[in-house]
């Protein structure tokens, strides 16, 4: 019952997910749970699956890259990122399968990159991409109101319409979601422009 969601522009890009817990039947646990995490100072994972699944796989890719790090002195791009998540995946299905499917964003020096990563070894580089049930619902949207040139404002109207159209049609409720944005400057929150005070 999970949802996260991300486009990509000429010089960002958007990630975001909801933040709702909810178990293999009818019941919200939550309304608190991460489903994007920091890679590095300039890529993020986005995972939906099972709770535990997503959240000790995303602990294992963070831990080895880091040790990729220290082993090698450079850090991976994002490309290379996605290719191991990949390669991990693949791997997994003849041993112990990871029950997650992941967007990898991130932007590197010759601009910013979105992957389209599931369970099964697949993987995409995408303009806009989608994850979890509510992808049902997003994609025609993102199809319809995505262009070339997407400035930062269009891209965050875009997210906006996307979380509309959660709220509305999707039979959970979904009350909170982060919201990223990634630039050559780094990793911003923006959940705050798209989230209503409690």
């Amino acid at each position: 019952m999970d949802c996260v969601f991300g486009i990509q522009g000429n010089d960002y890009i958007l990630i975001a997910g909801d933040k709702a817990s909810i178990s293999n039947s009818i019941i919200k646990f939550q309304d608190s749970d991460r489903k994007i995490w920091k890679l590095s100072n300039n890529q993020m994972i986005a995972c939906v699956g099972e709770s535990y699944d997503k959240k000790d796989f995303v602990k294992f890719i963070r831990a080895n890259m880091e040790l990729y790090y220290f082993q090698n002195g450079q850090k991976l791009t994002t490309e290379e990122t996605a290719a191991y998540v990949r390669k991990e995946f693949a791997e997994g299905i003849r041993s112990s399968p990871h029950q997650c499917n992941c967007l990898i964003a991130g932007f590197d020096a010759d601009g910013p990159k979105l992957y389209w990563l599931d369970y099964l070894g697949s993987y995409a580089k995408l303009l806009k991409a989608a994850h979890g049930y509510g992808a049902y619902f997003l994609y025609g949207l993102m199809d319809n109101f995505y262009k070339k040139d997407l400035s930062v404002a269009e891209g965050e109207d875009i997210i906006k319409k996307c979380i509309k159209e959660l709220k509305t049609r999707f039979s959970i409720n979904m009350v909170d979601f982060d919201v990223f944005k990634i630039t050559k400057d780094g990793i911003e929150d923006i959940s705050n422009k798209f989230n209503m005070p409690h």
